[in-house]
């Protein structure tokens, strides 16, 4: 990025934009190097601003909200990463929950926990923003995010703002749609059904107990990182593959779910993907089976 492109930037975002940011410091894998532009957009006009650099001087734009599911490379990203944070207005009306992209989700599950609404149970746990829940379709094994969608406001990548109802968007496992047809996601409205308060906080409890026995949220990692295979698990295929306490450097395939690996000192974004690319291709000669990765991998890789 040059320093005319920077001086853009910093003209237009003022003390919201930074510049040569070390990925290490905002992604929950903790590892990457220094990204060229980060900002802290929080209106339309801003995002608009965003679509017009990127057409303008071709510079890649990401959004990003709680920095989980990415890992950065150990070169760095010459590009912008626009942090959703600032996007997190939540309200209701009657059965249906409308929030922002940058909103957390155990923010708007805490959110329907205070109005005594149902139906995000599922989502418990899951690290990320509901913006990152969309583009990927999140969930567990019974539910996904699209089964309570009822419409989502985006930018195209024309530029223009658009509403789809859920019928509109192709959903299916760990995808949507959306990840080809917005530029940026701002907002999306979810049906839920009232219930007690107490039966909810206690659903919600039982499944971060079940998240923390299962998981090894001790340690940095940036969730499942493999898609589950139609009609298999990753993370059993990694473990009956012998891979569980596998590393590469200081990233560890966990003992404690062979779906995450974990960062269990300085380990580099390099130790990460060569770890990812042993486990593939382990799979790939004893089953037959290609693992798609769940996480998304920005900058350059070896």
């Amino acid at each position: 990025m040059s320093d005319s492109e920077k001086k853009l930037i910093q003209d237009y975002f003022g003390r919201q934009a930074s510049f040569n940011v070390y990925a290490k410091d905002f992604t929950t894998f903790k590892t990457g190097g220094p990204v060229s532009a980060v900002v802290y957009p929080c209106e339309k006009r801003d995002i608009e601003f965003l679509f017009n650099l990127k057409k303008n001087t071709g510079i890649i734009v990401k959004f990003v909200g709680n920095g989980s599911n990415i890992l950065v490379s150990d070169h760095g990203f010459d590009g912008v990463i626009a942090f959703t944070k600032n996007f997190s207005h939540i309200e209701c009306e009657d059965e249906i929950v409308g929030a922002f992209s940058g909103v957390k989700l155990n923010k708007v599950i805490g959110f329907c926990i205070e109005k005594g609404l149902s139906g995000l149970e599922f989502l418990t746990g899951i690290p990320g923003t509901l913006g990152g829940a969309l583009i990927m379709n999140a969930g567990t094994k019974t539910m996904s995010i699209s089964d309570i969608v009822l419409s989502v406001e985006f930018m195209d990548h024309d530029g223009k703002w658009c509403r789809e109802k859920r019928e509109q968007i192709t959903w299916k496992y760990r995808y949507s749609q959306l990840k080809g047809k917005a530029f940026f996601i701002l907002s999306a409205t979810m049906k839920v059904k009232k219930g007690n308060a107490q039966e909810i906080k206690k659903t919600i409890s039982e499944i971060m107990k079940q998240r923390k026995h299962s998981q090894p949220l001790e340690y940095p990692s940036a969730g499942s990182v493999f898609k589950n295979p139609e009609g298999f698990f990753a993370g059993a295929l990694i473990e009956q593959a012998g891979l569980k306490g596998y590393c590469e450097g200081k990233a560890k395939i966990s003992e404690k779910h062979a779906n995450f690996i974990v960062n269990t000192g300085n380990a580099s974004s390099t130790d990460i993907w060569k770890l990812m690319r042993y486990i593939q291709q382990t799979i790939k000669n004893k089953y037959n089976i290609t693992l798609e990765p769940e996480i998304e991998l920005i900058g350059r890789f070896p």
